[in-house]
This record gives C-alpha cells, structure tokens and sequence, in this order.
C-alpha cells in the first residue's frame, strides 16, 4: 500500500477537525440548555419560595384569628431521589391545593354558625317564628288547663319575654362567624317583639275561630 499523500493527510486533518468543532459546538449548546433550565429551574423554586412564605403568613394569621389548631410535626420528608423538575411541579400542585382549601375555610369562617344557607333576615323570621310557636303552644296549655282563663301576665307578658329573650340570645350567637372581624348580622328586634307578643292574639283568634265553627 502506498503512504499517504500529503493532499490526503490534510483533507483527513480538515475533516477531523470539522468533526470537533461540530462536537465541541454540540456540547456548548447542550451545556448552555443544562444551564438555561437550571436557571429556570432556580427561578420558579425562588418563585414557589415567596409563594409559600405569603401564603404560610396569611394562613397563620388567620389561623390565629379563627382559633384554629394545626396537628404537630412537620411535613414527610422527601424518600429516595430527588427530581428538582418533578418535586417543583408537585410543590406547585401543592401550593395550588394549600390556595383552594384555605379559600375554602376563609369561606366556612366568615359564614354564620346559626343557618348559614339564610340571610340576616330571613335567619331571624325563622327563628322568632319558631319561637313564637313554641309561645302559642305554651299559651294554649295555659288555656286548656285553666278554663280559657289563663292569667294574663304570665302567658301574656313573660312567656312572650322569655322566649324573644332565648331566641335574641341564639341570634346573637348564631349569626356569629368563627372571624371576629366579621361583624356578625343585626337581630331583627321589631320583628321579633312583633312575633313573640303577637302570638297570643293570634292564639285567640284562632280560639274564637274554632269555638265558632
């Protein structure tokens, strides 16, 4: 076989070199995206970082504010190898649920502890309603045990104060958020006197309209 000749050496040598300036620029731009998502990577952790800061801070001070308990102990540690580009999507998941069940339980403390579904209003016609039902109940015992001749403060004046009494007080305390900044709905007072002291009237009528009939 004969040598090589020098045009052959060269072209050899040129391709070479072609070769190791392809894997040289091949291995820069791998590098330079090792980088790039490395740096992405520590921007979105630095991110979910300042997320979860704010976020423990307003979850602690409303925790403080409601009274609520948080079990002992800290979160699982992480078992086995970690992913950085897995664990930061799982720790975004996580702070996306942390968000939702934390709106979720704003929404529970600031609703009243008494009928939450029903308005201020409409929680205080319930309730004097059935108040003043258990009224004309008590005051037609006093009816039928002393011959349709009852007297009249007691039936007539303090059941009718005892029972708006019990019901201003459940109001009171039922339209009461587990928030105390939250000021809780007014009790609806005419309303409730109208109901109450009205109930014997209207028991009498009802009376009348049954004897005549």
């Amino acid at each position: 076989m004969s040598p090589s000749s020098p045009q052959q050496g060269w072209a050899e040598y040129a391709e070479y070199a072609r070769r190791l300036d392809s894997v040289r620029a091949e291995e820069n731009a791998r590098t330079a995206g090792i980088r790039e998502g490395v740096a992405q990577m520590s921007e979105h952790a630095d991110e979910l970082v300042a997320l979860l800061d704010n976020q423990r801070y307003h979850l602690t001070a409303f925790a403080q504010k409601a009274k609520l308990t948080f079990p002992p102990g800290a979160g699982t540690p992480p078992e086995g190898r970690v992913e950085p580009q897995t664990d930061l999507a799982r720790v975004a998941q996580l702070i996306d649920e942390a968000e939702s069940q934390g709106a979720d339980a704003h929404n529970r403390a600031i609703r009243p502890n008494l009928l939450p579904g029903l308005s201020g209003g409409l929680r205080g016609f319930v309730v004097f309603g059935v108040t003043a039902l258990v009224i004309m109940a008590v005051q037609f015992v006093g009816f039928a045990t002393t011959g349709n001749n009852p007297d009249f403060l007691r039936y007539g004046v303090l059941v009718p104060l005892v029972g708006f009494g019990a019901a201003s007080l459940l109001l009171r305390v039922g339209n009461k958020g587990r928030d105390p900044d939250l000021a809780p709905a007014p009790v609806p007072t005419r309303l409730g006197l109208l109901m109450c002291f009205g109930a014997l009237p209207v028991l009498f009528l009802i009376l009348i309209a049954a004897n005549r009939s």
